[in-house]
């Protein structure tokens, strides 16, 4: 676990677990470990099999819960799980909540970890949802088989909606959170596709069956329909918490909950590799925001690149006309773009960069003008005189003029050179979200770096390249 200092403070895998005594402990766990040359134990983190014996193991050592982990299934990640629903205890105990408490776990999964660990870490009772059938039975044979039924509850969802299903019949119980895992991506495509090369590859094998890590919408239509159903059961749920994938998505739920003034706060859940967030919101008459909870370390500080644009002419100084300016320049400088999200004055898109097409643009814009100042110059017969000439090495600073073909070359030479620094379609060189808005009636650009091999100064550059042009 490569980062256990960003984890929650009362986390117990801040302290990597003992691989040698579970061997010596579980003889199914030691049947996949490793022991090198050192005698240090290890396990193939890649081997889906490997993980869920693990996790297994880890939840009867450290827990004593007896969890059968389907194959088809997702592997949950105790350390994130945790950290969870530690944030949780936190938010409770600034609300003086400290006792009596009952939540909802909204997709409870086949192993229904969220319940099994809340019951028997805190005496919790939990009500898991659940849509899929399959999941829905393991899930209750999870919790049979650890004799956990007098704490959690299970409910099969049968609906569209995310909480009808928890106040259908004569349910009028007051619940004090909720909380959800939710699936992740839109389809197999952005799953395949979610991970950015520029990233190390991911330590763990991967996990999860498609109903699991698949929603119309992706995540973020499925949180925000938590957020739209919260205004309907606000005097049932105390606080409504997700967990969130995604950084930019986090961002927009912050967003539609600040647009409607709905008191909230976040996290961050580190874990290895992998980063989380927790979003949490409630109508009640407690300020979240102020709430003292374990602050993590910043892993890094993250500023966003804001620049204010000159207005565009009348009628065209708009959102969409500033889009469609802004699309013409990325398509320039060869830069690719996804919009993620639209409201009426704010558009946010994913940009990505292979290459690097920005550098030394006033040097190429120099050259060319010298270049067509020399063409209209010179005499037809002296550009055909150096059609045929073989090229030699030219001095770019020498005072002296040079032919049009010859300053042709150069400029050609220039910026071939740099198109193909990245010929590497797999290496990012800037990966970040363009946010495109109005305030005050004047168009702002606001840039976030997220990763690529050419940093924040990259990005940098193509904000300032797109200052520069604008006009």
């Amino acid at each position: 676990m490569a980062l256990n200092k960003f984890m929650h403070p009362r986390n117990i895998y801040k302290t990597p677990p003992d691989f040698s005594k579970l061997a010596k402990k579980y003889k199914e766990f030691s049947d996949v470990a490793k022991v090198d040359i050192t005698g240090k134990v290890s396990i193939d983190f890649k081997d889906p099999h490997a993980l869920r014996t693990l996790t297994k193991y880890l939840l009867k050592s450290d827990f004593n819960l007896d969890v059968n982990i389907p194959e088809d299934r997702l592997v949950p990640t105790l350390p994130l799980r945790l950290n969870y629903i530690l944030w949780i205890e936190d938010l409770l105990t600034a609300m003086n909540k400290n006792s009596s408490i009952l939540g909802i776990d909204i997709g409870t999964g086949a192993c229904a970890i969220y319940p099994l660990l809340a019951a028997v870490k805190n005496k919790w009772n939990m009500l898991g949802t659940e849509m899929d059938e399959e999941s829905l039975e393991k899930a209750r044979d999870n919790i049979e088989r650890n004799n956990l039924q007098h704490l959690i509850e299970l409910k099969k969802n049968v609906s569209t909606s995310i909480f009808e299903c928890v106040f259908t019949g004569n349910n009028d119980q007051v619940y004090d959170f909720c909380m959800c895992n939710p699936p992740f991506y839109t389809n197999i495509q952005e799953l395949l596709e979610s991970r950015s090369p520029a990233r190390p590859e991911p330590k763990n094998g991967f996990t999860g069956s498609s109903h699991e890590l698949i929603t119309e919408g992706g995540e973020l239509q499925f949180c925000r329909k938590i957020i739209a159903e919260s205004k309907i059961y606000k005097n049932r749920i105390l606080i409504f918490t997700t967990m969130v994938g995604h950084k930019y998505n986090l961002k927009e739920l912050i967003l539609d909950l600040k647009a409607e003034s709905i008191e909230h706060t976040t996290t961050e859940f580190c874990q290895g590799r992998v980063t989380r967030w927790g979003l949490a919101w409630t109508y009640k008459d407690y300020h979240l925001s102020k709430l003292v909870v374990p602050k993590h370390i910043s892993r890094k500080k993250n500023v966003p690149l804001i620049i204010i644009l000159p207005d565009l002419p009348e009628p065209e100084n708009d959102i969409n006309s500033c889009l469609e300016k802004i699309k013409v320049m990325l398509i320039d400088l060869k830069i690719t773009f996804k919009v993620i999200n639209k409201r009426r004055n704010e558009i946010s898109l994913s940009i990505i960069a292979y290459n690097n097409t920005w550098s030394n643009q006033r040097r190429k814009r120099r050259l060319s003008k010298q270049t067509s100042e020399i063409q209209h110059k010179q005499p037809k017969h002296d550009l055909e005189m150096h059609i045929n000439e073989k090229p030699r090495p030219i001095d770019i600073s020498n005072k002296q003029q040079i032919s049009a073909s010859k300053h042709k070359e150069v400029v050609e030479e220039i910026i071939s050179n740099e198109a193909s620094i990245h010929t590497d379609q797999q290496e990012i060189i800037v990966h970040g979200i363009m946010k495109i808005f109005m305030k005050d009636n004047h168009p702002n650009v606001e840039l976030e770096f997220l990763n690529g091999k050419a940093g924040k100064e990259g990005l940098h550059q193509v904000i300032q390249y797109i200052k520069n042009n604008w006009k």
